[in-house]
C-alpha cells in the first residue's frame, strides 16, 4: 500500500521553526512520504536544519499564486498540506502558507497550520489586502495554548478548527540551555569581540516602514540603549537584526553602530540568537520571539517599546509580570539601567521573574499525532 503523502512548506521563518520538529519526526518514523518545499526565509531554515527540499522553480513555478499552487498540488498529489504562518506585507501579497492553504480546500485537501506566537491571529489567515477576513482558513489549526485559543475565539475563528498542540520549537529549549557550556559562552563573546563586563543582547525585529504604528523601530532602540550604557564602560551590546531586515534598515543600522558604536555595539550576522541570548547577560527587545526562547532557555530579558502606538505583542509575558517592560523612554531607560547597575536585578530578580513562564511541552508529538489523524 502507498504511503500518504504529506506536503510541508513555509515563507515565515518562524513558521519553518515551528514545523521543522514535525518534519523530522514525521522522517524519523517513516509513515508516510514527506515533500519539504522552502521558500524565501524558510529555505535558510530547513538548511541549518538539514532538511532536503524542493523550490517552486523546480515545478516550472515563479511565483505562489492560487494558479501556481493549484499546479503544485496537481503535480505532488498530497493527502494531508501541512504550513507554518505568514501574513501578507506591503511586498507579498501572495504568501505561500496562505495561497497553498486556500488551493488546497478547492481541491479538497485537507490542511493544517501550524501556529508560532502570540498575535496577529485573523491576519494570518486573512486576505488583508482586500479585506476578507478569513480568506485562507485551513482545515485545523495547532494552537499554542489556552490562552491563544481563547484571543482566536475572541476574533471569530470556529472553535471546532482549533487544536491545543503547543509550538513544537519551544519543545528543545531546556536542552539547549543545558548543553550550552562554560566553554561555549566565552567562546562566542570572544567571536562577539566586544570586551565589556556584561553583554546586553537586543534582538530587533520592529522595522523603519512600520515605525508609525509601533511608535518607534529598532535604530530608536538601539541609540536609547547605546546612549544609557555610556554612562559607564560596564556594559556592550550585540546587535542581530531580524533575518526579514529591509536592506536600507540595516544599512542604516550598520552605518551608525560603526560611526557611533564608539567600540560598544557589535552587529552580528553568523552566531544564532540563540547562543546570542545564552551568551549574554541580558536579552533586549521589543516583543521577538528571540525573547520568549530566551526566557524558556531560562535566561532574563527586558521589554523596550517606548512611545508605542499599538498593542503590546508581548503580552503574553509583560501583562503576566514575567518580563518587565518600559512603555515610554523613561521607563525603558530605567530599566536598562537597573540591568547594568545592579547585579542581583540581572542575575536574580530578572531569572525568577521569567521562571513562572510554561509552555506547553512534547508539541511535537501531539502534532505529529493530528498529523496521522487526518490523512
Amino acid at each position: 500500500m502507498a504511503l500518504k503523502k504529506i506536503l510541508a512548506t513555509s515563507w515565515h521563518p518562524r513558521g519553518a521553526n515551528a514545523i521543522i520538529p514535525i518534519v523530522k519526526k514525521l522522517n524519523l518514523e517513516g509513515k508516510t512520504e514527506l515533500v519539504v518545499i522552502g521558500h524565501g526565509f524558510s529555505e535558510k531554515r530547513f538548511d541549518d536544519a538539514g532538511i532536503p527540499y524542493r523550490k517552486i522553480s523546480d515545478y516550472g513555478l515563479s511565483d505562489v499564486s492560487l494558479s501556481s499552487m493549484e499546479r503544485l498540488l496537481l503535480n505532488e498529489e498530497p493527502d494531508l498540506v501541512l504550513t507554518g504562518t505568514s501574513t501578507q506585507d506591503e511586498n507579498n501579497k501572495d504568501v505561500i502558507e496562505q495561497t497553498i492553504t486556500l488551493e488546497s480546500a478547492n481541491n479538497q485537501i485537507p490542511s493544517l497550520a501550524v501556529l508560532d506566537y502570540w498575535a496577529n491571529y485573523w491576519q494570518r489567515f486573512s486576505d488583508v489586502a482586500n479585506g476578507n477576513k478569513f480568506a485562507f482558513l485551513p482545515s485545523k489549526i495547532a494552537v499554542i495554548d489556552e490562552y491563544a485559543k481563547r484571543a482566536m475565539i475572541g476574533e471569530g475563528f470556529p472553535e471546532e478548527r482549533l487544536v491545543i498542540t503547543g509550538n513544537p520549537h519551544f519543545d528543545s529549549f531546556e536542552s539547549k540551555a543545558k548543553g550550552f557550556s562554560e566553554t561555549d559562552r566565552k567562546k562566542i563573546r570572544e567571536e562577539i569581540g566586544l570586551p565589556q563586563e556584561i553583554l546586553l543582547f537586543y534582538a530587533g525585529g520592529i522595522f523603519q516602514r512600520d515605525s508609525s504604528a509601533y511608535g518607534f523601530w529598532d535604530l530608536d532602540n538601539i541609540k536609547m540603549i547605546k546612549e544609557t550604557i555610556s554612562k559607564s564602560n560596564k556594559a556592550g551590546l550585540a546587535v542581530k537584526l531580524h533575518p526579514r531586515v529591509p536592506a536600507e534598515d540595516f544599512k542604516e543600522i550598520n552605518n551608525y553602530a560603526i560611526n557611533h558604536g564608539k567600540g560598544k555595539i557589535k552587529l552580528v550576522s553568523d552566531v544564532s540568537p540563540n547562543h546570542l541570548s545564552l551568551a549574554s547577560d541580558v536579552t533586549l527587545t521589543a516583543c521577538s520571539t528571540v525573547g520568549i526562547e530566551a526566557v524558556l532557555m531560562g535566561k532574563p530579558c527586558v521589554s523596550l517599546q517606548p512611545n508605542l502606538q499599538c498593542e503590546d505583542y508581548f503580552s503574553i509575558l509583560t501583562r503576566n509580570g514575567l518580563v518587565p517592560v518600559g512603555y515610554d523612554a523613561y521607563e525603558c531607560k530605567s530599566l536598562i539601567e537597573n540591568v547594568v547597575s545592579d547585579k542581583n536585578y540581572r542575575e536574580i530578580i530578572l531569572p525568577k521573574m521569567a521562571s513562572g513562564f510554561k509552555v506547553y511541552g512534547k508539541a511535537t508529538g501531539r502534532v505529529v499525532g493530528l498529523v496521522y489523524s487526518m490523512i
